[in-house]
């Protein structure tokens, strides 16, 4: 369900003045000297105009500094700091960031050389796959290994645990897999692969690396990772704990004004189908889990752990910025939403811009973290990313004489970073970043009058569309009744679940009662226990507004969406995960549906947890008023985020863009109204 594509930097090499090192420091100075006393970076206090912008990983050996400068911050690397005097010099305001990655690290295959890092880690820090052990002795050099299972039943089907191109690994030891013999059980691997080979014992554990990235492998965050032993001198530990103190070295140089940790998302079961791993085994134990709730809730324990310790050892003036990252306000400084919106991001462009949203919208983002927050909307030109096993690197075209940027989608991206304070970047890939190219538009400076053109808001965004009056097509009026209870709306519960519903005049959220979900069983899967309605009449590509209020007793995590009520359980609208707490939370969520079907049912999944949900005030209703506003010193930003044109009065005379690209939108033109196709925005300055 999770598929965001995120980018990822070698942390070869990122690291390669310390790796080498193996007595580390535990805390670091909040401004370390360092021999020739650079100029440390200012504290962050100047506030960057509007639009804001930023970049991630430009390449300043072979772009122009002054084309890297005029941006507000920039993700570089420890290969680049060569270059952080010239940037500052040009633009004395620009934050500079280092940057690593929180659970990956790569490896080259052709250059022994540039694999230290990874050889260096303990084995008992890689995630890995349910794997098996060996069934007799074998020596180093051996290249068919006997072992006791190549796959296991996983109470339906029959889960392989081994595949040609997986990396295995072999007690400290990885191995690329040629071939599979189930008969034999048996595997013909490259031996001493990235790691050495060694000669191993029966009984020895062999299991498949998870990668994500091409040439990476995944590095156990969780709290239910076994330790390892990186440095005698601190002993026993987690990835999360070292991992920590290494990137507290990336900012040993006061220049820096703080670091990106990237892949800093949580909840890393999406990796099944998204990724190599057909399982994950956290504790290397070799059993295949059911559910992996748990595994989540360590993983994000691990996660908070890990910034934890970074937070400390930087102090509380360097930047900690993260990419998807968990919502650990208290110790970042805002987030990276990359790849938005993409293609048809539109679809959640509600929740993951306003909220409430279990990671954390962009809004909240912006409410939440410390400052200086660089909180950031990404959107790419290019959606694509490579496969774990594609090393074949991005074919650009974006120095192709014919190459046009998609305007309306980074103008869509634009204004919707505009509705608050944050940062926008456009760029063409994921596969990399700035140093593609460094796009720069007519919206980004006024067509080449100066950056700041807008001034500051004077407000909060508006929403510029009336109420929905369509009809609630949960009758009557979004209520859940006595008499509707257990009749069109039902609870259901599978094995090892249990789940009851009914009326409680006790706090509702408005008029006399809510309905509350008592789940007295649950393991973990949301879908498992559910309460919902049916018939529910859908129409393929219109839009549906599912509005509602909820609160939980305790920390509870909801999941929404609208289905097939028969065979083959085809899913129309997908509202996603939310998060509970005590108070009552009002929930918007815009959404296309898929199919058509004049009976599909709405399903509320409360299984992950034990506990009580309230749910009231429940409303589907076709139509998305999502038009919004707001107001600058020197003009406007208005986004539609409908699949439908919009014509928005203005209230007043203002002038477009009079840009140099698309001159179908910024004509220069007057006008006191606007027509906006679906998924776009447009920025409006007032008249001379």
């Amino acid at each position: 369900m999770k598929q965001e594509k995120r980018a990822f930097l070698q942390l070869n090499d990122l690291f390669p003045a310390f790796l080498v090192i193996m007595v580390i420091i535990l805390v670091l100075p909040t401004t370390p000297v360092l021999a020739d006393e650079p100029t440390p970076t200012p504290a962050p206090t100047y506030q960057p105009p509007f639009p804001r912008l930023g970049m991630w990983w430009p390449d300043p050996s072979t772009q122009p500094l002054e084309i890297i400068a005029r941006y507000d911050w920039v993700i570089l690397g420890d290969w680049s700091t060569d270059y952080i005097d010239p940037i500052r010099a040009l633009n004395p305001n620009i934050l500079l960031l280092n940057s690593t990655n929180a659970c990956e690290l790569s490896f080259d295959p052709d250059d022994p050389a540039a694999n230290t890092a990874l050889q260096n880690i303990p084995s008992q820090w890689f995630l890995t796959q349910v794997g098996s052990t060996l069934s007799a002795d074998v020596s180093a050099a051996q290249t068919t290994l006997p072992l006791e299972t190549v796959s296991i039943h996983d109470g339906d089907k029959e889960l392989e645990l081994f595949a040609p191109g997986d990396t295995v690994l072999l007690e400290g030891e990885s191995a690329l897999v040629k071939s599979v013999d189930k008969t034999n059980r048996t595997l013909t691997v490259q031996r001493g692969y990235v790691r050495p080979a060694a000669a191993h014992k029966a009984g020895a554990r062999i299991a498949a690396h998870i990668s994500f990235w091409p040439n990476s492998w995944l590095l156990n965050l969780s709290t239910l990772s076994p330790t390892g032993v990186a440095d005698p001198a601190v002993g026993a530990e987690r990835w999360a704990d070292y991992n920590a103190r290494q990137g507290a070295q990336l900012l040993v140089d006061p220049r820096w004004a703080g670091i990106l940790v990237d892949r800093s998302d949580p909840d890393e079961a999406w990796l099944i189908g998204n990724s190599t791993a057909r399982s994950i085994d956290p504790d290397h134990s070799n059993r295949l889990l059911n559910d992996y709730g748990d595994f989540d809730a360590a993983w994000n324990e691990g996660l908070r752990s890990y910034l934890d310790q970074l937070r400390a050892a930087l102090g509380p003036q360097r930047i900690i910025y993260l990419n998807w990252g968990i919502p650990h306000y208290t110790a970042v400084n805002g987030n990276n939403f990359e790849g938005f919106p993409d293609d048809d991001g539109f679809r959640n462009w509600h929740s993951l811009t306003l909220g409430p949203t279990a990671s954390g919208s962009y809004f909240e983002w912006m409410e939440h973290a410390l400052q200086p927050n660089l909180t950031m909307l990404e959107t790419y030109e290019d959606e694509s990313g490579p496969q774990p096993d594609d090393a074949d690197g991005y074919p650009n075209r974006c120095n192709d004489p014919d190459f046009t940027p998609n305007y309306r989608k980074m103008r869509f991206g634009l204004t919707t970073a505009l509705l608050n304070d944050g940062y926008f970047s456009y760029e063409m890939n994921t596969e990399g970043h700035g140093s593609l190219c460094l796009m720069w538009f007519d919206e980004y400076d006024n067509a080449g009058a100066g950056r700041g053109y807008l001034g500051h808001p004077l407000g909060a965004a508006q929403r510029v569309t009336p109420k929905l009056s369509t009809p609630n097509l949960l009758a009557p009026h979004g209520a859940v009744d006595e008499d509707l209870l257990m009749t069109t709306w039902k609870t259901s519960a599978e094995i090892g679940y249990e789940l009851t519903a009914l009326m409680d005049d006790k706090n509702p959220a408005a008029g006399e009662s809510a309905v509350r979900l008592d789940i007295l069983k649950a393991q973990g899967v949301d879908w498992r226990a559910a309460f919902s309605y049916a018939p529910v009449p859908l129409s393929k590509g219109t839009e549906y507004t599912l509005t509602f209020q909820a609160r939980a007793d305790r920390p509870h995590t909801v999941t929404v969406w609208a289905q097939q009520d028969h065979y083959p359980w085809d899913n129309w609208l997908w509202f996603g995960e939310f998060n509970l707490t005590a108070d009552w939370r009002q929930f918007e969520l815009p959404m296309v549906s898929l199919g058509n079907d004049k009976q599909a049912r709405l399903l509320f999944g409360v299984g992950s947890a034990a506990g009580s949900v309230w749910l009231d005030e429940i409303s589907l209703q076709e139509g998305n008023n999502d038009v919004w506003r707001r107001d600058f010193e020197h003009g406007i930003v208005l986004v539609n985020a409908t699949a439908q044109v919009v014509t928005v009065p203005l209230g007043g005379n203002y002038v477009k863009i009079d840009g140099k690209q698309d001159r179908s939108v910024n004509d220069g033109a007057a006008v006191n109204q606007v027509t906006l196709p679906p998924q776009d925005g447009i920025i409006l300055l007032k008249m001379p």
